[in-house]
């Protein structure tokens, strides 16, 4: 589906992606997102508001949304059950619907106002549980009865925007369309030594013109973070057959970023919806979302496109065009004009002004990529990004990862973007990413600790000094339950096992050379010495987090020295005192 140009009111996406299609474009899909101009909707509404019948629609259009509303019907009765499984399910189908319907709902308002409602909907119903659900722990994301696992199915991974919800945008300009011509881009064509065959067009020279101009910082940066991942996926393209200057479209898709994610709710390197993504043997489930992931969505990526190129006789001209839009809408296109040729049905304006754009735009990013000095960029390119693979079972949490290697939560997770929930995978084995030389680290400091604790134990890399007692005050755990599952000594290594129960997870270990404020805090705030440090997550207030801790809104306030009615901000670290 072409992404729409509302797009730009739409500033942040947010973490549940919903979509699924089985028309083979990476791009037809939603997401739920946060808008500069939105409607809110209480979550009580009732349901046949999002299918509510619109004046002057046709009765195709009128069966979709009635299809659509009875799935999403089905949705809520699961959600209002706590099958979040399920409902996620109901609600994909009830998007599915629409984007599957071949009808362009830009062009279709009753369609829209449903399509819009409707992403609205259930963008609450995730809000609600991304609101409700504990960080995973002890107790494995379930809510307090222990029966239902709070988010299920609702990631929560954190979302870049997309360079393609720009890419519709870009109109040239008179200095970058001036003079050029067909025979002017065959030179660069020939100078760049290109590794695939298409036909030179001069608008491929006015994207080289635009890059030298004003998409010069775009070009930089791409050119600057494509060394992360580039020569990983030269080597998959050409272990799939494909060529190897394509690895270039991962630019225009995500700016060489696993995290990128477009309105239409494409995620990745290389921008796969769910549909597409799963078609190519991609896991995307409740605990894991491998579009995200560097090596197999690479792969998945080239294994696409030689499926695409198989589809239109080597062309990869089409073949790329079909990436952007779907392989249905260029064979229409095909059909309609009588050419399998991109410039014809570019001319002939039968392809989304988003693909019109997409495919001279990655031509003239491959030219620029192969000799930039001749186009004037003097970037260097960032070093491969380097990791260990280590063999894991079951739960693990990340920060305990994290502990165990003397690594940061954020690195760890950046390391392994397509865990959804900060925690590997239950039941099942995952190959998990960890810096380089750190994999013996963690394999060591997991055999200290059972496989069943694994998501809410965490660890502590002692000083000097350190010792059970002066390590309990700042955790909050007895002295003997430390004692004990430490083997009633010091660790060697000085990696201390924290054998959390339930409560709060959000906690910052540190060691007694960050965490010496305690000793020297006011009385008052530390309610017998002991507490610990705390982010702030959205929302929070000083007496959440009093009541969190049973402790006071006074008492945190004196430790930190601001103010009771202090706003907080989110990943504020925060001192508090524990009975």
């Amino acid at each position: 589906m072409e992404k729409s140009s509302s797009a730009a009111k739409w500033s942040r996406v947010v973490a549940l992606t919903i979509a699924i299609s089985a028309n083979g474009s990476p791009l037809t899909a939603v997401v739920l997102a946060d808008y500069s101009v939105r409607s809110a909707m209480p979550v009580g509404m009732a349901v046949h508001q999002a299918g509510s019948p619109v004046s002057n629609v046709n009765p195709t259009v009128q069966r979709i949304i009635e299809m659509s509303t009875l799935h999403f019907q089905s949705g809520e009765s699961d959600f209002k059950d706590g099958n979040f499984d399920r409902a996620r399910r109901e609600y994909d189908r009830a998007i599915d619907l629409i984007l599957e319907s071949g009808i362009d709902i830009r062009t279709s308002p009753g369609l829209h106002q449903h399509y819009i409602k409707l992403v609205e909907m259930i963008h609450q119903r995730q809000m609600t549980l991304v609101a409700a659900a504990p960080v995973s722990g002890s107790d494995g994301g379930r809510d307090a009865d222990g029966d239902r696992d709070l988010g299920r199915g609702f990631g929560t991974q954190s979302f870049t925007p997309s360079p393609l919800d720009e890419l519709a945008k870009i109109d040239l300009n008179a200095d970058e369309t001036a003079g050029v011509t067909d025979e002017e881009a065959r030179k660069s064509v020939v100078a760049a030594q290109v590794d695939f065959g298409f036909r030179p067009n001069g608008l491929i020279q006015s994207y080289l013109n635009y890059y030298q101009g004003r998409g010069r910082a775009t070009m930089e940066q791409g050119l600057r973070r494509s060394g992360r991942f580039l020569a990983m996926a030269r080597q998959i393209f050409r272990e799939e057959g494909v060529p190897q200057d394509l690895v270039w479209l991962c630019q225009v898709e995500s700016a060489w970023s696993p995290m990128a994610q477009s309105w239409a709710s494409a995620v990745g390197l290389w921008q796969f919806i769910a549909g597409t993504g799963t078609r190519f043997g991609l896991q995307i489930d409740s605990w894991v979302d491998e579009r995200c992931s560097f090596e197999k969505a690479t792969r998945a990526s080239a294994r696409y496109l030689r499926f695409l190129a198989d589809r239109f006789d080597g062309n990869w001209e089409l073949a790329m065009a079909a990436y952007n839009t779907g392989e249905n809408r260029i064979d229409s296109a095909i059909a309609r004009s009588g050419y399998a040729d991109f410039w014809e049905i570019y001319q002939r304006g039968l392809i989304p002004r988003e693909t019109r754009n997409y495919v001279p735009n990655i031509l003239a990013t491959i030219i620029i990529a192969k000799n930039p000095e001749r186009y004037g960029f003097a970037v260097t390119p960032e070093p491969p990004l380097t990791y260990d693979y280590v063999r894991v079972n079951n739960l693990v949490d990340l920060r305990l990862v994290a502990d165990a290697t003397q690594s940061s939560p954020d690195l760890i997770s950046a390391l392994n973007p397509e865990l959804k929930r900060g925690v590997t995978p239950p039941g099942t084995e995952y190959l998990l990413r960890v810096p380089v030389g750190k994999g013996r680290e963690l394999q060591a400091a997991l055999t200290r600790i059972p496989v069943e604790k694994r998501a809410s134990w965490r660890m502590l890399a002692a000083s000097a000094g350190d010792s059970f007692e002066s390590i309990a005050r700042r955790t909050g755990v007895s002295t003997n339950l430390l004692e004990e599952v430490n083997g009633g000594a010091m660790p060697a290594d000085g990696k201390v096992i924290i054998p959390f129960n339930s409560g709060p997870r959000n906690v910052v270990l540190t060691s007694s050379g960050a965490d010496r404020s305690s000793d020297t805090a006011p009385a008052a705030g530390r309610r017998s010495g002991r507490s610990v440090t705390y982010r702030v997550r959205s929302g929070e207030t000083l007496g959440d987090i009093a009541g969190r801790y049973n402790t006071s809104v006074g008492a945190i306030a004196t430790l930190n020295g601001i103010a009771r009615n202090s706003k907080l901000r989110v990943g504020q670290a925060l001192r508090v005192p524990v009975r």
